[in-house]
């Protein structure tokens, strides 16, 4: 029961700013319903001039992992706590920069230093996380069709911590060239998002990283001015040198604009199948602020 203090905890958080959001005072006018969703990228710019910060507590989990087969066996509890700051400025019409980093707290009593059979451990670790940074222009914005596409692209940086024989790191120890096309659709109060990317990596520490391909679509309706229910599929490939591995996982949350400078974001996920991977569960909170 301890593995789910967190969640319970988010949860009843999470209520508590439902409530009180509920009586804020906020007209949606024209606007139309919001384009953001929890793990599906979003194709509207930031507007020039303006800056947008956000903050995102997510907590991950796992006692199961697909082998090589797709089959479902048993491992070692492990658990992740990421606490991200990401800032969002417009730079033109249709064009933003970003910038965001992490810091990581893990825990995994199956954690395999070495690949191998011979060394395990530590079971432990905590330090600040690799750091992206990038650009999203958007190159259509048909107001007829309510219809959006950008193009992302930007780096990440290695400086979290490297895997060790004391503690477990937090960094991909590689850089890599991200690139992503996002879409954005509103039908009403009906909204879509879709995006599909694929991260490059490159420098001295690849070892059998090749790359990583992600594609992910939503949907969701903005039943009140500040709610917003959303459902998502979520698929992300990794590329080896050895053996790939694959996740497929649905998302459920509630994306919910307070007003124009507020929005808060909560969900969870769920990994339903997959190879060479862990099946978790992640449960995430976040507050974004426009000024």
């Amino acid at each position: 029961m301890k593995t789910f203090a967190p969640l319970r905890t988010g949860l009843l958080i999470v209520a508590a700013l439902c409530l009180s959001v509920s009586h804020a005072v906020w007209a949606a006018g024209e606007e139309g319903p919001e384009h953001a969703k929890i793990n599906t990228a979003d194709a509207s710019p930031a507007d020039p001039g303006s800056y947008e910060i956000e903050v995102v507590y997510g907590y991950e989990w796992a006692n199961h992992a697909w082998d090589a087969n797709g089959d479902r066996m048993a491992r070692g509890f492990k658990r992740e706590h990421v606490a991200t700051l990401t800032l969002t400025a417009g730079i033109l019409d249709n064009l933003d920069v970003n910038i965001g980093g992490s810091y990581d707290w893990l825990k995994d009593k199956a954690n395999d230093y070495d690949d191998s059979d011979a060394l395990f451990g530590p079971v432990k670790g905590d330090h600040f996380g690799d750091i992206s940074f990038g650009a999203r222009y958007r190159f259509l914005n048909n107001e007829s069709y309510k219809l959006e596409l950008a193009y992302s692209t930007g780096f990440t940086a290695p400086t979290g911590s490297w895997n060790g024989e004391k503690e477990i790191g937090t960094g991909q120890e590689y850089w890599s060239w991200d690139q992503t096309l996002e879409a954005s659709k509103d039908w009403g109060k009906w909204t879509a998002n879709a995006d599909v990317g694929f991260a490059l990596p490159f420098g001295d520490r690849l070892g059998s990283a090749r790359g990583t391909f992600n594609a992910d679509i939503a949907a969701g309706y903005q039943i009140l001015p500040w709610l917003q229910p959303e459902l998502e599929v979520n698929y992300s490939r990794d590329f080896v040198a050895d053996d790939d591995a694959y996740v497929l996982a649905l998302t459920g949350g509630f994306v919910m604009p307070i007003n124009e400078r507020f929005r808060l974001n909560t969900g969870i996920q769920r990994a339903v199948a997959g190879q060479n991977e862990d099946k978790t569960t992640a449960f995430t909170a976040g507050l974004k602020v426009a000024f």
